[in-house]
């Protein structure tokens, strides 16, 4: 009996909040598309003719710092050495 109870009342506290009445804005709460301050004939053209894997301000970076490519065979060389072990 205390869980169907609890039940109702949980399903009334659910039913009385305001998004069950489509009340969906809060109070106070202003509404922005997020484009800034874009004039309405903006299209987007520029950016749909990016490749869909490009990321803007995106930097290709080898992840090595500043290893030179003779460091780097040198290392390798030394890697593979130590796996032949």
């Amino acid at each position: 009996m205390k869980k169907l109870i609890a039940t109702v009342l949980t399903g009334a506290a659910v039913l009385c909040t305001p998004a069950a009445f489509g009340g969906e804005q809060v109070r106070g709460e202003s509404l922005d598309s997020g484009l800034g301050a874009l004039p309405s004939s903006y299209t987007g053209k520029e950016f749909m003719q990016l490749s869909a894997s490009h990321v803007a301000g995106e930097k290709q970076d080898s992840g090595l710092g500043s290893v030179s490519q003779e460091e780097l065979r040198r290392i390798v060389s030394a890697y593979e050495a130590s796996r032949q072990r």
